[in-house]
């Protein structure tokens, strides 16, 4: 545990030995102040809605948070330092994951301003805004696992960012996705029909695809938490998809760790 918060410090405060900490935080808070003062300028606040129009910025806030995480490292040489030092594998992703995590918390505690700022004007601060903050920090969790993991097979930030933008794109946009390969399927089942299969069948299964598809996107699990109706399903979901990504970012530096032997 020790090595992972070392690892995890040294990363974190590494953000703002740069610009890109101090610019990461005040793109947010302008984006989410302008946001707030839009509402506040026309008496009304909607605090849900603020976490959900700040969410559309992910896939280009999370890419520039994590795109340092190991492409760094591997351009710099400094690599060979963490792959000899008595740090596991599983310590150097953890803490790594960690420090843009602690970054991301950091980003989204500045919009607690704005819920001081509703509650000294007497505005409504009720369960959906506290549903509204979990499942905004759970699926930034989750984002960023998939950008550290992007960092950890490219020594080039650029690629690296561009990865997880691509990535984290196609999730947001999976709906319309979703649709698309429903369709395509059913033109293709209704094309080869070498089943025989009726007009409701084939549309039936067009269908299945588009839920299969849409089921794997995130934002669709977190509707119920912004409506203060808690689940313990979505959570898991995003602690697996946390989980995946991390497992397969060891597996890449132990590999490479190895390699360095």
């Amino acid at each position: 545990m020790k090595r992972i918060i070392a690892i995890c410090k040294r990363d974190y405060l590494a953000y703002f030995r740069s610009p890109m900490g101090f610019v990461i935080l005040a793109i947010f808070m302008a984006l989410s102040g302008l946001f707030f003062a839009s509402f506040l300028l026309n008496g009304s606040i909607d605090l849900v809605g603020e976490l959900s129009f700040m969410q559309s910025f992910f896939f280009i806030m999370i890419p520039l948070m994590t795109m340092r995480s190991f492409s760094e490292d591997r351009k710099n040489g400094t690599e060979v330092l963490l792959y000899t030092s008595p740090a596991s594998t599983l310590e150097i992703v953890a803490g790594k994951y960690l420090a843009s995590l602690f970054l991301f918390l950091t980003m989204t505690a500045s919009t607690l301003i704005h819920v001081l700022i509703t509650a000294l004007y007497g505005g409504v601060i009720d369960i959906s805004v506290l549903g509204a903050y979990i499942a905004f920090v759970f699926l930034g969790a989750a984002y960023l696992s998939i950008g550290v993991f992007a960092s950890a097979i490219t020594e080039n930030q650029i690629i690296a960012a561009v990865i997880s933008f691509i990535v984290i794109m196609v999730l947001t946009l999976i709906d319309a996705v979703a649709g698309i390969l429903g369709t395509v399927a059913s033109s293709l089942i209704d094309r080869l029909n070498f089943f025989g299969l009726t007009g409701t069948q084939i549309s039936a299964a067009g269908s299945a695809v588009t839920n299969a598809v849409r089921w794997i996107n995130p934002t669709t699990r977190i509707g119920n938490f912004s409506a203060g109706i808690f689940e313990l399903s979505p959570l898991v979901f995003f602690v697996s998809i946390v989980a995946i990504f991390l497992f397969l970012t060891n597996r890449m530096i132990e590999k490479r760790r190895w390699s360095q032997r």
